[in-house]
């Protein structure tokens, strides 16, 4: 048995084939894929892989990083869902956390209730586990009589969704790397776009997240939609995709009324006009994808741990204060 850490990037680049080869055996996210993780390592980062072997053999991967003196997921800022890598019910990592006096700084964000990050961490005493906010999941057969196959939709819904696609005379284009290269100039146009026009800051989409999506885009594990009408790019989504399991990650449009929803139903009438699918539309239980799309909603969690009761109770306190202020300020804006 055997723990090692790993913080530098070029040690990291030769984890590349053990990685993959233990998340294949896995039902993990593209968030925890070495394509994402390693690409998300930028100059300012400070990783902190820990890997554990069984007789030579990789069996557990924690893809973390050092921010603000506490552990934490890769990027989990762009990261949907995370978790930790495993096919061993061993607790040698935690073990090993315990004993360098490292398990008082998880912080882990965007946890499934089933991760094997809040199981694996059971026996860490100071911490807690709490409800973080949710995301949405649409299963929808094959149909070639868009939206029949939303089952779950009354009459007057199904007209709702037909009616937002013949608001404009629009085309799609899907991106795919075996046939086009990424549309990098279309994204940075239409993000500058957003800005410009305040429906969104000058942090959205910066250039090392442009990077990533790029990365992301070459290894085939993203496809980009985009959205034309009269000959403008009005909408362009980045999609994660395995098989017919559709992520949506990352959406920009103009400020043409439902634009966002035209480019994301558009997507979904095209893709089940194939094939069953699954659609995932990531973090937030937004009121435009519960009302529109009637998705399965499913919460997300949150792990932290520290070093006393004393600072788990003052951490609770501070961020029951600091919703409630989140509340009052929506309240009188």
């Amino acid at each position: 048995m055997k723990i090692k850490v790993f913080n530098n990037k070029e040690d990291i680049l030769l984890l590349k084939v053990d990685w993959e080869a233990l998340f294949d055996k896995g039902n993990y996210s593209f968030f925890q894929s070495f394509t994402y993780c390693y690409n998300s390592i930028l100059k300012k980062s400070k990783p902190f892989i820990i890997c554990y072997y069984e007789d030579g053999k990789l069996v557990e991967i924690w893809p973390l990083e050092l921010k603000k003196n506490k552990l934490i997921f890769i990027n989990d800022t762009h990261a949907d869902f995370c978790d930790i890598i495993s096919e061993t019910d061993s607790l040698t990592v935690v073990d090993f956390l315990k004993e360098n006096k490292l398990a008082s700084l998880l912080r882990l964000k965007n946890l499934e209730k089933e991760s094997i990050a809040i199981k694996k961490t059971d026996s860490i005493k100071v911490k807690d586990v709490s409800f973080s906010l949710n995301y949405s999941l649409l299963k929808l057969g094959k149909s070639d009589n868009f939206p029949s196959n939303f089952n779950h939709f009354v009459y007057r819904q199904k007209r709702r969704l037909k009616r937002i696609l013949k608001k404009y005379n629009y085309n799609t284009v899907l991106y795919e790397i075996e046939s086009s290269t990424f549309p990098i100039e279309k994204i940075k146009k239409l993000r500058i776009q957003m800005i410009e026009i305040g429906i969104r800051n000058q942090k959205f989409l910066d250039d090392d997240l442009i990077s990533l999506t790029e990365n992301l885009y070459n290894s085939g594990s993203l496809v980009v939609n985009e959205v034309v009408v009269e000959n403008n790019t009005t909408a362009i989504s980045l999609i994660f995709k395995k098989d017919y399991s559709y992520s949506f990650w990352i959406d920009l449009f103009n400020n043409q009324q439902m634009m966002n929803l035209v480019s994301n139903i558009a997507f979904i009438k095209e893709i089940t006009q194939e094939n069953s699918a699954k659609f995932n539309f990531g973090r937030g239980d937004y009121s435009y994808k519960i009302q529109n799309f009637g998705p399965e909603v499913i919460p997300l969690f949150e792990l932290n741990t520290y070093s006393t009761e004393g600072e788990k109770y003052l951490s609770l306190f501070l961020k029951s204060v600091k919703l409630v202020l989140k509340k009052l300020y929506k309240k009188f804006r």
